[in-house]
């Protein structure tokens, strides 16, 4: 084997530099702008970060005694945010502030609609995604169209148990009310006390049969409720 081939073959790979993804490059939190109210303070610290970010793409936020005021975006780095934040010439808004600058600025709209969409889902209206679709359409079509299937089950078994459930009641209520008037006309025809008492207490005897068949249905009708609450949450179910 020859020298030259023995040194390739003894020497190692070189190991490739990590790279560096991370979205967010530096980063300021929680910093006090009652401090930016001397101009001297000012100018320093515009210096330092201008020196540190120039141009850098960044997001900022702004608070107002621990909550959030604002959130912004600028593309040309430090020196849209000198009067803004960095001077905070409207002291009264806001009393601390944080800046991220990003690695990649065709990322900068959609990231400052997305902060603002998670912190003011209400407010954010004016604040829109580049190329994002709206999946909440989607989402809602497609629930609502399970919604309404789940419903139309629900009918499919529900509707004739409630049929068969109302005219099993409704012959109950027949054979009541027949027996009760049979039994009024030979109550009222027998002149003995004893008569006149045998035949209540066959009525009744007669009338608690049909009371423990009307029982006997009482599952029936916990299904039937059970079966309308659940066809209740379908139908009340708004997205």
């Amino acid at each position: 084997m020859a020298k030259g081939e023995k040194a390739k073959a003894k020497a190692k790979p070189k190991a490739s530099r990590p790279k560096n993804d991370s979205l967010v490059t530096w980063k300021i939190e929680w910093f006090p702008a009652t401090l930016s109210q001397n101009k001297m303070y000012t100018d320093k610290l515009v210096n330092i970060l201008d020196k540190r970010i120039r141009r850098t793409p960044l997001l900022y936020a702004t608070y107002n005694h621990g909550r959030l005021a604002s959130i912004g975006q600028s593309d040309q780095g430090i020196s849209k945010l000198k009067g803004q934040i960095i001077a905070n010439k409207n002291r009264a808004s806001f009393d601390r502030f944080a800046i991220y600058t990003l690695a990649k600025r065709r990322q900068l709209n959609d990231l400052e609609a997305l902060a603002t969409h998670i912190a003011w889902p209400q407010k954010s209206s004016g604040k829109n995604f580049v190329r994002a679709k709206n999946l909440g359409d989607h989402v809602r079509k497609d629930v609502r169209a399970w919604s309404s299937g789940e419903a139309r089950k629900i009918n499919r078994t529900l509707r004739p148990l409630e049929r068969r459930y109302a005219r099993s009641m409704k012959s109950f209520d027949k054979k009541e009310t027949r027996i009760r008037k049979t039994y009024l006309k030979r109550i009222d025809k027998a002149k003995d006390k004893n008569r006149q008492r045998h035949l209540r207490a066959e009525r009744d005897r007669k009338l608690k049969v049909i009371s423990n068949q009307r029982k006997r249905l009482q599952p029936w009708r916990n299904a039937i409720n059970s079966w309308n609450a659940k066809l209740k949450v379908f139908q009340n179910t708004k997205i």
